[in-house]
Parts: C-alpha cells; sequence; structure tokens
C-alpha cells in the first residue's frame, strides 16, 4: 500500500511539474499574441492606432449608432505640404512632422477618442457624443494648435498645418460610405485652404 501512495506521489509530482512549464507556456502564448495583435492595429512610426484598428472601430461605431442612436463624427485629416517638406527637408524632416502631429491629436482629444494614422499623411479621428457645432470647435482649435506650432527639425522650422474634413454617422451608413464622405470633406476643406 505504501508503494502504491509513493508512485501516486511521484505520478502527481510529475504531473503539477507538467502543469508548470504548460502553464508558463500558456503565458508565454498569450504574451506573443498581444505582442502581434499590438503589432497588427499600430502604427510603426506614430504609435498610433493603424486604419485596421480605426476601420474596425468605426464598424463598431456605425452598429452602435443603429442600435442606440448614439452619434460619432468620423474626422479625416491630411498634412499640408508633406510632400514639400519631405523634397526640400528629406523623409526624415516629414517624419518628424508626422510623429509631432501624431502626439498633438493624441494631446488634444479625449482617451475615448480613436485617433488613427490611414495612411502616409492621412490621420483618422473618431469623435463620440459630440454635436455639429462641438465639433467644428475642435477642428478649428486643432487647426490652430497646429499653427503655433513651431517644429526645428536640423536648424529648420517646418510648418505644420493640416486640412481637416468630418461627417456623421447616420442609421443608413456603411464604413465605406463614411470613409468615402469623409474623405471628400477633408478634400473641399484642403481646396479651401490651398
Amino acid at each position: 500500500m505504501a508503494n502504491k501512495i509513493e508512485q501516486h506521489r511521484a505520478s502527481h509530482v510529475k504531473h503539477c511539474a507538467n502543469c508548470s512549464i504548460l502553464e508558463q507556456e500558456i503565458v508565454a502564448l498569450r504574451e506573443g499574441l498581444a505582442e502581434m495583435k499590438q503589432h497588427a492595429y499600430n502604427d510603426v512610426l506614430t504609435g498610433l492606432s493603424n486604419r485596421r484598428f480605426f476601420v474596425e472601430s468605426l464598424e463598431e461605431r456605425v452598429a452602435r449608432c443603429r442600435r442606440y442612436g448614439d452619434n460619432c463624427a468620423v474626422l479625416f485629416l491630411d498634412v499640408d505640404k508633406l510632400k514639400t517638406i519631405n523634397d526640400e527637408h528629406g523623409h526624415a524632416a516629414g517624419d518628424a512632422l508626422l510623429v509631432r502631429l501624431a502626439e498633438m491629436l493624441k494631446t488634444y482629444t479625449r482617451t475615448t477618442d480613436v485617433v488613427a494614422r490611414i495612411g502616409g499623411d492621412e490621420f483618422g479621428l473618431l469623435l463620440d457624443h459630440l454635436n455639429a457645432d462641438q465639433v467644428v470647435d475642435k477642428i478649428h482649435f486643432l487647426i490652430e494648435q497646429f499653427g503655433l506650432e513651431k517644429l526645428v527639425h536640423e536648424g529648420k522650422i517646418l510648418p505644420l498645418a493640416a486640412s481637416i474634413g468630418y461627417c456623421f454617422v447616420g442609421p443608413q451608413d456603411t464604413t465605406e460610405g463614411l470613409m468615402s464622405r469623409a474623405d471628400a470633406s477633408m478634400y473641399r476643406a484642403k481646396g479651401k485652404s490651398e
């Protein structure tokens, strides 16, 4: 009988050792998965969310607006004259400008807002629970802050300006339609600023 108890203990200890190894492997897999998700949803240059995350977040907002009648503003922002800055000062200067703009967007938006880099010099924002006047005020505020910014790169002051367009999520909207409308609004704003 004592022999059987010892065999059971030995088996249990071996089993627990395997459990510990298995638990460590599960933790490592979870950490790896979290890191992969981080890479899948984040823009490497700016640290903001990327287009994939923006689109998925917009899809969630469209569904929520349909179901609960919430509102959400979709903003598209395009950096003005980034190509000129890249041509005259190099891509490192353009990258520095994009990084600074990303920092400012994070500073001047709420933690519940989505701020993403959705293309080379284009950014998208999702702002919940604001009316049209509040969205227009936010746009004017952001443009004013960009204009006040004096970004110095290798001894040169780089101008920071952007054009911003927006639309609101409606009950019949699709993600693609909203992105198209916000993009068209942004290009109308760009036409006015040039």
